[in-house]
């Protein structure tokens, strides 16, 4: 239909235009058919562009994105985060936890403790540490600087049942300012103010065992440093639950206070013996707090038993084992008290038989 169209208007045409025009016009026609055929190419292959591109844009995997004309920000590498290889991840473990054994190992009796703890007084448990029925222990070596009594003075207490509570320790009589030292060699674990203890420090020692010097009135040492028996780790005083200058003194295996006049001749500055057997049955008996609450009952029984009134006061007859510090625990005084009422001095010996005034 077209087509039909053109060649009519071209018939018309070539009638009413002059011959010498015809060239021209003619010229002009084909000039105006090839462009508009160049344009019906131009716009299909445009549309075909276009649909391509929508297609591209639009694909199920991906969201349209929308152009706001704007300048897109140029997206970094993120270098807070760094894909790990696993392999090199578990090889970096296994040196960490090796460096932690190395850094334990580096500590007195780590066979025996999981843990070196320089913030807890107590962190151990007995029953779960204690593994076997029993253990020997020697407490000194010969390479070792010995045994040093922490201070020469008198016991004014003793360990076992005190006041209605517990008493973990042995205290010893001192000035504030006295020199306290280390019993035996070891490495301090503990340095620091405790609200029970005072200024306290606790040295772990190779054999398994821990001392603890509590209520000092200044402390010489720090965490981690290794000490010497008789090198000076702190001043005696009275800080933390205290009534007066001394010094608290105790023993502990496995985190179990155990009776250090067991193993130290306090009067005599020496070991009883260098070598201790240690079993659960000993902590059942006679360290733990049930076994401090019965013995304090026998103690109480026995007191009444052996113990008589005078128009002076009570009398007490010294019976074997007796010291004067026991005396007077189990009589509810003080050794001083006792010295002044008998006219003795606190380093005189007592006599099996002996009688003393309450």
């Amino acid at each position: 239909m077209k087509k039909t169209n053109i060649f009519a208007k071209l018939e018309f045409l070539r009638q009413e235009v002059k011959p010498n025009k015809i060239s021209t016009f003619l010229l002009m026609m084909s000039s105006s058919l090839i462009v508009s055929a160049f344009s019906a190419i131009s716009s299909s292959l445009l549309t075909t562009s276009k649909s391509v591109h929508l297609s591209n844009i639009f694909s199920p995997d991906e969201k349209p994105v929308k152009d706001d004309g704007k300048k897109k920000a140029v997206k970094r590498d993120d270098t807070t985060k760094t894909v790990i290889n696993p392999a090199i991840l578990a090889l970096s473990n296994d040196d960490h936890e090796d460096e932690e054994v190395d850094s334990l190992l580096a500590f007195p009796s780590n066979d025996l403790y999981a843990s070196w703890d320089t913030a807890t007084i107590h962190p151990y448990s007995f029953i779960q540490c204690f593994k076997k029925d029993s253990a020997m222990i020697t407490l000194t070596e010969p390479t070792d600087c010995g045994f040093v009594l922490p201070f020469n003075g008198n016991v004014t207490s003793e360990f076992g049942w005190r006041k209605k509570r517990p008493h973990y320790g042995t205290d010893i009589d001192l000035e504030t300012g006295d020199t306290v030292g280390a019993a035996f060699d070891g490495m301090v674990r503990i340095a620091k103010l405790n609200r029970s203890y005072g200024n306290v420090v606790i040295i772990r020692h190779n054999n398994g065992l821990e001392t603890v010097y509590a209520h000092l009135s200044k402390i010489l040492v720090e965490a981690g440093q290794k000490v010497e028996a008789g090198q000076m780790i702190g001043l005696g005083g009275n800080t933390g639950h205290s009534f007066g200058s001394h010094l608290h003194f105790e023993m502990r295996y496995l985190g179990q206070a155990i009776d250090a006049e067991d193993f130290i001749d306090f009067e005599a500055g020496k070991l009883k013996n260098n070598t201790v057997m240690i079993t659960k049955s000993d902590v059942e008996n006679k360290y733990d707090l049930r076994a401090l609450h019965s013995r304090q009952k026998k103690d109480l029984n026995l007191t009444r038993v052996t113990g008589s009134k005078s128009k002076h006061g009570k009398i007490y007859k010294v019976k074997k084992g007796d010291t004067l510090g026991r005396i007077a625990q189990r009589n509810h005084t003080t050794i001083k008290a006792i010295c002044k009422k008998n006219g003795i001095k606190q380093t005189k010996p007592l006599r099996l038989g002996q009688k003393l005034k309450i």
